[in-house]
Formats: structure tokens, sequence, C-alpha cells
């Protein structure tokens, strides 16, 4: 009986975190999507929280990230949302930047992933804080506009896969200054997003690393519907707010993450 009993204890603990995961998935597609993002810059570190390797936890995130912006992408497509003038090249260029940082994430220490991961949610955490209004634009031609769309984002492609995070924390300033509205922008970063973390994702499955099956499905069906929501409510709720608790929730996530190196 005490092996049973055992067994029961632990088929319910398992089925409880497995809970708590599809829910937290859940309510991150639905605020990310409304944000342009995908969530994996908090799957990754939460990930990790539950015992899961670095480069185990960072292509899990990038898959999810892939739902949730593919999920609200298919809501910005149909309303005509997206520049896909603009967005095409940086797709190009940003595919190649994810590829190289899934390449070099196998080449460091993983100690140092955590730390540069940490750096980049502090600057994310502080821009959204001090500096969400931009109240800039790039004031060039549109085909200067579009180079400059795309030297950026093979950059933000490279270290988005590298640390795990999704780039849209960085891609929707870039698209607000080269010119595009702040629904047009969030929307575009959706779509560019999207593969970009795709391109991570293959990136690290080229270098073998170990994904949870199980965790990828339930995670996944969440954020396909969170972003669903998220994506066909974002019109109607004051994305300030959003920000302003996600970027708290960033600055938390740094010094839980800085606090576990020590």
């Amino acid at each position: 009986m005490f092996p049973v009993a055992l067994l029961i204890l632990y088929v319910l603990k398992s089925s409880m975190e497995l809970l708590a995961i599809i829910f937290i998935a859940f309510i991150i597609a639905v605020l990310f999507s409304m944000l342009g993002l995908g969530g994996a810059i908090i799957y990754t570190p939460f990930f990790f929280w539950l015992g899961v390797p670095i480069l185990t936890a960072i292509p899990i995130a990038l898959l999810l990230n892939v739902i949730t912006t593919a999920s609200a992408s298919m809501t910005y497509l149909k309303e005509r949302l997206v520049n896909k003038s603009l967005a095409m090249p940086m797709i190009f260029t940003s595919i190649f930047g994810a590829l190289a940082g899934s390449f070099l994430a196998h080449k460091i220490d993983t100690k140092l992933i955590i730390v540069l991961l940490s750096i980049i949610l502090f600057i994310a955490g502080m821009r959204i804080l001090f500096f969400s209004s931009i109240g800039i634009s790039v004031s060039a031609s549109r085909k200067k506009k579009i180079l400059i769309g795309a030297i950026t984002a093979f950059f933000i492609g490279a270290v988005s896969s590298l640390v795990g995070i999704g780039g849209g924390t960085f891609m929707v300033p870039l698209l607000l200054v080269l010119g595009l509205e702040t629904r047009n922008a969030i929307a575009t970063s959706a779509f560019i997003i999207t593969f970009m973390s795709l391109s991570g994702f293959i990136g690290y499955l080229g270098f073998s690393s170990e994904l949870d099956i199980r965790l990828l499905v339930y995670a996944g069906a969440a954020a396909f519907v969170g972003a669903q929501v998220g994506s066909k409510t974002f019109k109607h709720v004051n994305s300030t707010t959003i920000n302003r608790i996600f970027a708290i929730i960033l600055l938390f996530v740094v010094g839980k993450l800085i606090y576990g190196l020590l």
C-alpha cells in the first residue's frame, strides 16, 4: 500500500505542476500577445526555475513563443495590421541572426548565458518603465528604413536566440522608430518574431537540445488559446498599464536569477 500511496502522491504532484504550467502559459500568452510579444522572455527563466537545464529551457520557450506569436499573427493579418513590406526583409535577416545565436549558445558557459539573460531582462524592464514612449522617428527614405530595420533585426535575432527571449521587447520600439503606429508595430513585431523564434528553435534542435514533449503539447495548446484571446482583445485594453506590470515582473525575475547565481 505504501508504494501505491507514494505513486498516487507523485502523480498528483505532477498533475498539479502541469496544471500550473498550463495556467501560466495561458496567462502569459494573453498578456504578451497584447504587446506584440511571445512570452519567451518569461518562459525561459520560469522553466529554468522548474529545474529544466537552460539549454533545454530556451528552445522550449522559443517554441512556445512561436505558437503565441503565430496565433496572434493570424488575427493581425486578417485585420491587415501587419506591415509586410517592412517585415519581410527583417524576417530574412533575423532568421540568420537567430541561427547564429543558437550556435553561440552551445559554445559558451551556461552561467554566462544566465548573466546575459539577466542583463537583457534588466535593460528591457528599465526601457519599459522609463522609456516606454519612444517619441522619435527615423527621418529617412523607405529604402533606408528597410535597411536599418534589416540590420538591427539580425542582432535582435542573435541575442534573442542566444539567451532565450522572443525579441519583441526590442522589436516593437524599433518598428516605432521606423515610423509605424503603435498597433501596427505590435502586429508587425508578432509576425516577425514568429519566424525569428522558429529559426532559433530549429537552430537549437540542430545541436541536440532535449525537449519535454508532454510539456510542449499542453503548454503549447494553452499558449495558442491565450494568444487568440489576447490578440482579439488588445485594442480594448490599456497597454501602458500592462507594460508597467510587465516591467516590474522583469526586474523581479532579474533579481531572482542573479540571486540564484550567488
